[in-house]
């Protein structure tokens, strides 16, 4: 088997794997229905010398906010198989390479949205963050008027973006780092290929802004089912909860057009409590992308425990995936930075033991010790309690960030 970059001249045969896996409905690949977007993604496929393209995926690029840094991250997508080279241990084994091209790249984290959770925790995913989906009738979001400006110049206002204007959108994404680790650092070239345009249907894209400022941008469709019509905003960054309340009207005053809003929030959008009748509306936690750590040694290395502390301890790390992760290390933290190191003689119990999964969570804090604990997968080694000194230091070491990954990919 060979894994290499999908040929430009074989884009066709991509397309024919993505439309079987993700649209059988449609019936099979037309070149000639193809869509003209680009896309900004790496290809990779899977070959067989005899049988040709057994798997595909693809890899998006970028920065997220991890723990106060903006680190290298890879986005899995589009992982496929034809149906008859599926159980097989292909896409395991594309997997496997994947992870073996980003640990090349320098990369910290992979994370990707799964068809399925438990399928892609078997390879040592972890769900990494969570949203609000929220559904409320424009009415509902009545309660604005009294906790924001509506007019004058306090009231700013809302225009459509384009293009041009990502120099203006940066700062949002920067409040929004602050408030939410595995923020994304976009790329102009991805505000303009995929913040700007869909898969299917390219997207209202609009901000509000006050005294030339930019505070908040806004991504959304319609979703109309007979006479029904809904807003469905999928994306919301916002500098502080004031742009946050300004979507919420800028919602609302789709009345005339939409019975419905749906909108996809960060996981403590405050609105619950504050509409009129709260059983009118849906609020859900809805669980998000997957994330995994691509290499324990170097993703550790990068960390600066702060408040600053001095610890040692083993760690024992089962990785399904990644032979390089399946060892026990030395964690040393000191002088304001951390280490792991393989250990060359490995103890008959390590002082603590974590699958690749939850200690992902961990670095990125989605999950505190305790909930790791609580989850079982985090003991003390052989399956026995958590020590109450190496509890401390890895609470020392991964305390809980809010987390919140907005993107698809």
């Amino acid at each position: 088997m060979e894994y290499r970059a999908v040929p430009a001249e074989r884009a066709g045969e991509f397309g024919a794997f993505m439309r079987y896996a993700f649209s059988p409905a449609a019936g099979p690949y037309d070149p000639e229905e193809a869509d003209d977007h680009e896309t900004i993604a790496e290809r990779r496929e899977l070959v067989d010398p005899a049988d040709g393209a057994v798997a595909v995926c693809a890899h998006h690029f970028f920065p997220l906010r991890i723990r106060g840094a903006d680190r290298a991250a890879a986005g899995l997508a589009a992982v496929a198989s034809s149906p008859e080279h599926r159980r097989q241990g292909n896409v395991g084994r594309m997997l496997r390479e994947s992870l073996a091209e980003y640990r090349d790249r320098d990369i910290v984290v992979s994370v990707l949205w799964p068809f399925e959770y438990r399928f892609y925790a078997g390879y040592g995913w972890a769900t990494v963050s969570r949203y609000r989906r929220l559904r409320a009738p424009p009415d509902q979001l009545g309660f604005v008027d009294d906790l924001v400006a509506t007019a004058g110049d306090a009231a700013g206002r809302f225009r459509r973006l384009g293009a041009d204007d990502y120099p203006a959108v940066r700062p949002v994404l920067a409040a929004m780092a602050d408030r939410y680790d595995l923020t994304m650092a976009w790329t102009e070239e991805w505000w303009r290929e995929r913040a700007l345009r869909g898969w299917k249907t390219d997207p209202f894209v609009y901000g509000w802004e006050r005294d030339g400022e930019l505070r908040g941008v806004y991504q959304y469709t319609f979703d109309a089912d007979g006479d029904d019509t809904a807003m469905c905003v999928s994306d919301v960054a916002v500098a502080d909860d004031e742009a946050w309340f300004q979507l919420l009207r800028f919602c609302r005053n789709h009345d005339s057009q939409v019975g419905e809003i749906r909108i996809r929030a960060p996981p403590d959008a405050p609105i619950l409590d504050l509409v009129a009748d709260p059983r009118a509306v849906d609020c859900a936690v809805r669980p998000g992308p997957m994330g995994r750590l691509v290499d324990v040694a170097a993703a550790v290395s990068t960390l600066s425990p702060d408040p600053p502390t001095e610890t040692t301890f083993s760690l024992a790390v089962d990785d399904p995936l990644a032979a390089w992760n399946e060892t026990t290390y030395r964690v040393t933290v000191a002088d304001g930075s951390a280490t792991a190191e393989p250990l060359e003689a490995v103890p008959d119990r390590a002082d603590a033991a974590v699958d690749v999964g939850t200690l992902s969570q961990l670095y990125v804090g989605y999950r505190s010790v305790e909930e790791a604990v609580r989850a079982g997968g985090l003991t003390g080694g052989e399956a026995t309690p958590l020590g109450a000194d190496v509890a401390a230091a890895l609470r020392a070491l991964f305390p809980p960030r809010p987390t919140h990954l907005r993107e698809k990919f």
